[in-house]
């Protein structure tokens, strides 16, 4: 699709959207220095998008602009995850609260589809992580709050990232269960069910942070 066709993305939303799959799935390591020149190569888009892109990741302190060194990718740090995790419980709940409230009928099946594709993808992480990042943003259709949703947007970065560092540690089953309720909620209109249960996925990772040491990179 190029992109003057409708629907179509732009070169910097594209570079932004490869970046940060990129740093979720740490092919960019946390605490490691990076040049412009490995992004632009890793994107395959001209310097101009990538850029943009980088100010968008840097904003979001995914990276940081190092002068004469290069890009920094930002350490995992306990502290800074739970202080992430603090300001994106809120935002979760408006949004899941207006989902449950909103969603129109396709929407909802939608979000059925995801829950059954959850339900068979206990083998695989990367698998889980598509269909998180899915959920979202069709959460983000359904709530029709962009404000809120363009605010809890790179939490949900950290959170995925964060997730993908410490997979190992993750009962997979777990976070699929509590997600699958969650969906499950949103869908039968339970929107104060719906809310604790968004609950119930910020406090599964609480507790995993809780647990680890204060820096990871």
């Amino acid at each position: 699709m190029s992109s003057g066709e409708p629907g179509a993305l732009s070169q910097s939303e594209q570079a932004y959207r490869d970046l940060e799959h990129g740093l979720v799935t740490l092919q960019f390591a946390p605490g490691e220095i990076v040049s412009e020149g490995r992004l632009i190569e890793h994107v395959g888009l001209g310097r101009t998008p990538v850029r943009e892109a980088m100010q968008r990741l840097a904003h979001q302190e995914l990276i940081q602009v190092l002068p004469r060194k290069g890009l920094l990718i930002a350490p995992i740090r306990r502290d800074e995850l739970l202080q992430v995790l603090e300001a994106r419980k809120p935002l979760e709940q408006l949004i899941v609260y207006r989902a449950a409230l909103n969603a129109r009928d396709d929407q909802r099946s939608g979000l059925s589809a995801i829950a059954r594709t959850l339900s068979i993808s206990h083998e695989s992480f990367d698998a889980f992580l598509q269909l998180d990042h899915e959920l979202d943003e069709l959460l983000d259709a359904c709530s029709g709050n962009p404000f809120a949703s363009s605010a809890v947007a790179p939490l949900r970065t950290h959170c995925r990232r964060f997730w993908y560092f410490y997979r190992h540690r993750l009962q997979l089953s777990d976070a699929i269960s509590v997600h699958s309720k969650m969906i499950r909620l949103i869908a039968r209109r339970d929107a104060n069910g719906a809310v604790k249960a968004s609950d119930t996925v910020i406090s599964m990772l609480e507790r995993l942070v809780a647990g680890l040491e204060s820096r990871a990179d």
